[in-house]
Parts: structure tokens; sequence; C-alpha cells
């Protein structure tokens, strides 16, 4: 079965090559040089799959924050990468539980009453700020009143980063977000083959609840592991082709 080994890696690059355009699209406006930003992906992934929980991500925010000279930008742009994520997962995941299942399972209710909460605090977000901005110019003068524009401000200023980073590009960056997952359902496919286990259309949700600890599945180490030798290997080669292309810059 050694043919399942080049399907494997192709299904696994472009899992990445899904998730890496996805956030560059978020990032897009911010102008890091393409170059630098596979860069940037490959370590951070390579952190994030080390560490569990997605708790790597806060590295990422870090390095993208060092990026762009913004820390704002660093914690909006994993905010919104990880926000289309949930949403296209939640909208894989939705179907499936209602027709195998006949209900919504605990990770799907979870993702979904995140999703709901964000989606309502966002469109929330202008009015409030517009009526709250005008009631308290108009009716106070208190410290305390100018310490609540002055907060609403700070909201009204993160609510522009987060409009900046999505304007135009909602339904590109949903595309990428859905191309990913239906990737790695066939890569992991793939690779379930390759081990000769079971994996069918409803072992996803297990393998999703699975990631944050709730419940086991066999295919899930051996799929991490894999995913960190490779990008581990991504990631050297990356940095060897940058050194290589600075050493003949030098030269030149």
């Amino acid at each position: 079965m050694w043919w399942l080994i080049p399907l494997f890696l192709a299904g696994f690059v472009l899992v990445h090559l899904s998730k890496m355009l996805r956030l560059y699209l978020v990032l897009m406006e911010h102008k890091i040089g393409f170059g630098r930003f596979v860069l940037l992906y490959l370590k951070t992934t390579l952190v994030n799959l080390i560490i569990p929980f997605k708790l790597g991500e806060l590295y990422r925010i870090f390095c993208i924050s060092r990026e762009t000279k913004h820390w704002q930008v660093g914690v909006l742009s994993i905010l919104v990468d990880r926000f289309f994520d949930t949403l296209a997962l939640c909208i894989i995941l939705i179907p499936l539980d209602v027709f195998l299942y006949g209900k919504l399972s605990f990770i799907t209710l979870l993702f979904l009453a995140v999703m709901v909460l964000i989606g309502i605090c966002y469109v929330s977000v202008l009015p409030t700020y517009k009526y709250l901005n005008r009631y308290l110019i108009r009716e106070k003068s208190s410290p305390r009143a100018m310490a609540a524009l002055k907060g609403l401000d700070v909201v009204k200023i993160w609510y522009d980063f987060t409009q900046n980073l999505i304007s135009g590009r909602f339904a590109l960056i949903l595309l990428f977000s859905f191309a990913g997952w239906i990737f790695e359902v066939g890569t992991l496919k793939v690779l379930a083959y390759y081990m000769e286990l079971p994996f069918g259309v409803g072992d996803f949700t297990t393998y999703i609840q699975a990631i944050f600890g709730v419940g086991s599945m066999g295919l899930l180490k051996p799929y991490t592991i894999d995913s960190i030798v490779l990008m581990f290997a991504f990631t050297v080669v990356g940095f060897v082709m940058m050194f290589i292309k600075s050493r003949s810059k030098k030269k030149a």
C-alpha cells in the first residue's frame, strides 16, 4: 500500500495550504512578504501541533504582532481565523450529527453556542457604540462618563481592526476554511485505510471531540505524530531556503 503515502502527503499539503491561504487573506492588508509569511505559518503551526488544545496560538499571536507591529492585529487575526475555521466546522458537523445520530453532539453544541455568542456581540457593537456614545455625551459629564467614553473608543478601535481584517474577503476566507476541513477528512481517510482502521463519515465528529479531550480515537495520535514530523521537515526546508536566498543576496 505504498501508493497511499504520496496520497497522504498530498492531502497534508492541501490541508495546510488551505489554512495558510485563509490566514494570509486575513492579514493581506498588512503586506507581510509571502516568503516570510510562509515561514511564520510553518513554525507557528509546528508549535501548535506540539502544544495541545490549540495553546500554541499564543505563540502565533506573538509572531504576527511582531511582524505587523500591532499587537491588536496579532490577537484579532487569530480570533478571526479561529472563528471562520469553527464556523465552517459547525456547518459540516450540524448535518452530520442530525442525519447520523438524530441530535447534535456536545462538541457541536459548544461550537454553535460560541459562534452565536460571537455573532451577536459583533453585530451589536456598532449600534451599541453609537447609542451609548451619543447618550453619554448628551446626558453625562462625570468622570465615570468620561471613563466610559474612553472604554467605548477602545471597543470601536478593536471593531474597526476586525472590519479591516475581513472586509471584502468573508466568502473567500470561509471557502478556504471549508477546503481545509474537506481535505483533512480525505487525509484522515487515507491514513485510516493505510493503518487498516475504520473511519466512516460519522467518525469525523469523534475525531473532533478527541482533539479537545472529549473521548478518544485511535487515529488521532498517529495523525498528530505524522503531522509534527512533516511540519518539522517543511519548516527546516523553509528556513534553509530562506538562508540560501539571503546569502545569495549578500553575495550579489
